[in-house]
């Protein structure tokens, strides 16, 4: 099956916005910023893994063919602009799966999106401090908490959860953090891709200036409705976070770096003798 055969062309949009985007990196504000507008899509994580799972989207494209129509009507926006977040490594896998239709293994990644997602364009978001990123993401990791709404009251759901700090796991985060960043801009100077650069510290010191200029890069107009552009999470930050960069501050990165390394080397030994 032929992503033209499988998919009318009525259903495709007219223009496509992809967030590019790492955990934590502050995505989901902006995202739901966007989604807010009714102009600029829903972008949500449509293709992450257990999303595709859910959708039994499993590795092969015509799996993803019958899920697309599906992920354009949630995405889509009534002035025909769909929008979608995507992590490096969702977007590597969902390369690969399109990659089974026959036609498409000679393509360009870029060929290839552009095919999914008509006529896109590329925001990316990053954060200027990788240790609290990481951070964020440790300590989502332990909580299974990674968004609240602004309109949630009182105490957060794991403010009364023992966390642990764990330094080798925010050392990790971090270096993977910086291997995703660098591939983004790589696709980017790759494909010769114009591309809107998001900071994470920029976004929440100006967030309504932000989203124009990300509007006006796409070429969208907002509506004249009385839309506002406000914030719809509430930032999940607080005392912890603030104290684990403290202590993180306090240790050798290269101290962790080799501890990483040798921990690396010795799990790799183990499953040898296995």
């Amino acid at each position: 099956m032929s992503f033209s055969n499988a998919i009318p062309a009525n259903l495709l949009p007219t223009r496509s916005i992809i967030v590019c985007s790492t955990g934590r990196s502050g995505s989901t504000l902006l995202c739901s910023t966007l989604s807010g507008l009714n102009c600029a899509g829903d972008p949500k994580e449509y293709f992450l893994p257990k999303q595709l799972a859910q959708n039994a989207v499993d590795s092969s494209a015509d799996q993803l063919y019958r899920y697309l129509p599906q992920v354009y009507q949630l995405g889509t926006t009534p002035n025909g602009v769909f929008s979608v977040k995507l992590h490096w490594d969702h977007m590597k896998s969902l390369l690969q799966i399109a990659r089974t239709d026959s036609a498409l293994q000679g393509k360009s990644d870029l060929d290839i999106l552009t095919l999914l997602f008509p006529n896109p364009c590329f925001v990316f978001i990053r954060r200027n401090n990788l240790v609290k990123q990481a951070i964020s993401m440790e300590i989502g990791h332990q909580t299974g908490v990674y968004a609240v709404s602004k309109d949630f009251g009182g105490q957060l759901p794991y403010q009364e959860q023992k966390l642990f700090f764990k330094p080798l796991n925010i050392y990790r985060y971090k270096q993977g953090l910086l291997r995703r960043n660098a591939n983004w801009i790589s696709f980017f100077n790759d494909h010769d891709l114009a591309f809107f650069e998001v900071v994470y510290e920029e976004l929440v010191r100006e967030l309504a200036p932000t989203i124009h200029r990300i509007l006006a890069f796409s070429d969208i107009e907002l509506p004249t409705d009385g839309s506002e552009i406000t914030q719809v999470t509430r930032k999940q930050g607080n005392q912890t976070n603030e104290n684990w960069f403290k202590y993180y501050s306090w240790l050798p990165e290269g101290w962790l770096a080799r501890y990483s390394d040798l921990r690396s080397l010795v799990r790799k030994m183990i499953a040898n003798q296995a």
